[in-house]
Parts: C-alpha cells; structure tokens; sequence
C-alpha cells in the first residue's frame, strides 16, 4: 500500500511552474528571483505576467499561460490530457477553472465541492477529474479514471478516496472503472459491452504467455489505438497471439479506434451475430 499512498498522494498536487514555465507568485518566490532582477526580465521579455501575481518565462507552455491569462488555470480535460493521461479526440483545446466568469475562456470548467484557489496554474489530477465528471459523458470520464488508475498504480478506491465530496452518480462510476484496461479504446468497449448484458473479462489469460483485451465466452475482442498499436514489435506480437489464440479454439474480433469510436453500432450487430447464434460458446477454451 507505501506505493499506492504515494501515487495518490501525487493526484492532489497540481503540476509546478517547472513544468510548463508558468509560476503563481508563490511558486516563483522560490526562484531566488529579488524584485529588481525580476523587472528587468519583465522589462527584457525574459519575463511575461500573464495576469496580476502570475509569471511566465520564457519558452512556457502557451496553453497554460493563456489559461492564466483568461481569469483561471489549467484544468478538467486539457490538464488531464496535459497529464499524460488517455483523453478521447473531440474536446475543445483549452479548458479552463475560472475563479470568475471569463468572455475569452474556451471552456468554463467547475467541480462540485468548494475547491480552493488555484496556486498552481495546472489543477491537480483530482480537482481535473471532478471538473471533468461534469464536462465528459460518463463513458469517456470512466476510460480517464481507468488510465489514472493503470499509470499511478492506484486502485478505484485510492482514486475516489483523494477526491472530495461527488454526487451519487458520479460516485457509482468508481465501480464501473478498471484500471486493467490497456487503452481508452479498450475501457469504452467494455463500458459499452457491459451496459448492453454481456459479461466481459478484462484482460484474460488466452495462451500460456499472452493475455487478450476483453472476451465474451470464447470470443475475444481486442482493441486495437493509434497510440498502443503502431510499432512493428507490437503488431507482430499481436498477429502471433492472433494465430496461438485460433488454434485454441477461440474467436477473435479485432477492432480499430474508428471501428469503437465511429462504427460501434455496426461493431455490436456484429458481435451479436456471434453470440446469438451461441458460438462464442463451442468449443473448449484456457481458463481466464
């Protein structure tokens, strides 16, 4: 539990001007920076103020500095994909945690509990997630929590535990989270599947080396990403689980981002022509 205390320790800690250049006054305090250095640079350009208390040097991140610069910080969507975390394609750029209303701020983010002014100009991992349970249909907000979960280690408890207070249905999609789940592709597939009946396993054991992504009886469904799925190493390894997994016995669905993200009503008749028919049945399979 010392290292899954410690990765959730991280969730409640937004991310320091080190990181993208952009320091509340607090923060570049630490710089060892007196007043008279720091209005040369701001006389040089060496030194910009986004907005009154904040400073940015040079080379920061623009994104940041314009969400400082718009009444607010870095927040919901745009810090979590900051983050490094798995964010689905089609959200507005910059996301925004206002403490006052902003005309030029893209998106105008809030969570649900009373969250304390921004001393750093990213939101913290936690307050980023709160924000995003109300900008982020509950599918794609559940694929983010399976990708904080698998990168930092942490458990849907831990998550939940370092959030503050959440309604109801926010609270119960902690239980449809996985962090199992080797990709986003992967986590709405599932999510989907299950909200339709089927049972799902998350990452069975298909050959005595190799695990699957998700499997409905004997037919297994990989979720193929831009991201996970592009090297030459990775594909062959693929293509051989692929051809192990055959001579098995078991069925294999082999599905693209496009096929998850902008064909799953054709993806799903086609699954259920399988299973209507029983065939993800037949057969012998590997324990799971």
């Amino acid at each position: 539990m010392g290292d899954e205390h410690r990765a959730a320790q991280f969730l409640t800690v937004g991310e320091s001007g080190v990181g993208h250049g952009v320091y509340h006054r607090g923060e570049f305090a630490t710089l060892d920076i007196d007043a008279r250095e720091r209005r040369r640079l701001l006389r040089t350009g060496e030194l910009t103020s986004p907005r009154k208390d904040w400073f940015a040097v040079r080379g920061h991140a623009p994104t940041v500095a314009a969400a400082v610069a718009e009444g607010g910080v870095l927040s919901c969507v745009s810090a979590l994909k900051r983050y490094g975390f798995w964010v689905p394609p089609g959200y507005p750029e910059q996301h925004v945690r206002s403490g006052r209303w902003s005309a030029h701020a893209t998106t105008s983010c809030r969570g649900f509990s009373a969250i304390p002014a921004a001393t750093t100009a990213v939101d913290s991992i936690a307050v980023a997630l709160e924000c995003a349970a109300h900008c982020m249909p509950a599918e794609d907000w559940i694929a983010v929590c399976d990708s904080v979960q698998q990168q930092l280690g942490l458990s849907a408890q831990a998550l939940r535990g370092e959030m503050g207070p959440l309604p109801k249905y926010v609270q119960s999609l902690f239980d449809k989270t996985d962090g199992r789940s080797q990709s986003g592709t992967e986590s709405i597939a599932r999510v989907r599947l299950r909200a339709l009946g089927f049972h799902v396993v998350v990452q069975p054991q298909i050959t005595e080396l190799a695990r699957a992504d998700l499997r409905i009886g004997q037919l297994i469904i990989e979720c193929d990403s831009r991201q996970y799925h592009s090297d030459a190493e990775a594909y062959q390894t693929d293509r051989t689980r692929d051809r192990k997994s055959t001579v098995g016995g078991w069925l294999t669905f082999r599905l693209t981002w496009d096929d998850i993200l902008y064909g799953w009503d054709e993806v799903i008749e086609d699954i259920r022509a399988i299973t209507r028919a029983g065939r993800h049945r037949a057969g012998k399979t590997t324990a799971s």
